[in-house]
């Protein structure tokens, strides 16, 4: 017995689109048996149509060529990063900016001479703490 031929709208689903069935369902709007259903016999085209739209969208703006959202991500060149990952690189940023400000405070001579101070404090401290 032969395989039954599998739809456009399968094809569309899992191997351009690559959802399972309840994701494919969630994102039309649609039962679990209604996606299972044009699984086996077809889907209206405007079916294939949203799952394709809701998965790339390009970004069509000069110095964004090749990048897309994709499933939630933004997507360039095989790479992608979520919403979690776009912020905590936007921290990483903020953080080393704000070091690298703090570096070139500490190369000046105000800097190393508040160094020494600091370090002097904590000599002293540790002296009492040791002979107490």
């Amino acid at each position: 017995m032969a395989a039954k031929k599998k739809t456009s709208f399968y094809h569309t689903r899992w191997n351009k689109v690559g959802i399972n069935e309840q994701i494919a369902s969630e994102v039309l709007g649609v039962s679990l048996d209604q996606v299972q259903e044009w699984d086996k016999n077809g889907a209206p085209e405007i079916a294939e149509r949203l799952l394709l739209l809701w998965d790339k969208k390009r970004i069509n703006i000069p110095g964004w060529e090749g990048w897309m959202f994709s499933r939630g991500n933004l997507r360039y060149k095989g790479k992608q990063w979520g919403p979690e990952t776009i912020l905590a690189a936007r921290y990483d940023i903020e953080r080393t900016a704000k070091l690298e400000g703090q570096i070139k405070q500490l190369h000046s001579w105000k800097g190393l001479l508040k160094i020494a101070n600091h370090l002097v404090k904590k000599k002293v401290r540790n002296h009492w703490r040791e002979a107490s």
